[in-house]
């Protein structure tokens, strides 16, 4: 009785190679992204903890973190303030494309408030 051996061929698992790839690319594409807005969500709050800043003050501090942490999708004009009666409210909200081949990109939509005053729900894009 012949018995026939199982596994899987060659193709296949070259197939299961290239679909690993193309994941681990889209991933390595997309973690600089989200690393980015949680770098921005931090300085935002950061930020926030006192209340009673100007909007210029405001602006001021998120320029000196961008110096230091660099980031590219933002910048201080982007920023969102109100500030009245001793309170402040920040957000941002932004897109980032991310390309994965010449015709083919990803975008990324992304928003964050914090302080004691909403800031997003009034602005509309």
């Amino acid at each position: 009785m012949k018995r026939s051996q199982g596994g899987f061929s060659f193709l296949i698992l070259l197939a299961f190679a290239m679909l690993a790839a193309m994941v681990v690319f889209v991933v390595l594409k997309v973690v600089p992204v989200y690393t980015e807005y949680n770098a921005i969500k931090r300085t935002i709050d950061e930020i926030v903890v006192d209340q009673d800043q100007t909007d210029h003050e405001v602006r001021r501090s998120f320029e000196n973190n961008d110096i230091v942490q660099d980031f590219n999708s933002v910048k201080k004009e982007d920023l969102l303030v109100v500030s009245s009666g001793g309170k402040l409210g920040v957000g941002i909200r932004y897109d980032t494309n991310v390309p994965i081949m010449k015709d083919i990109k990803l975008v990324f939509h992304f928003e964050y408030q914090a302080g004691s005053v909403p800031v997003l729900q009034d602005q509309q894009q």
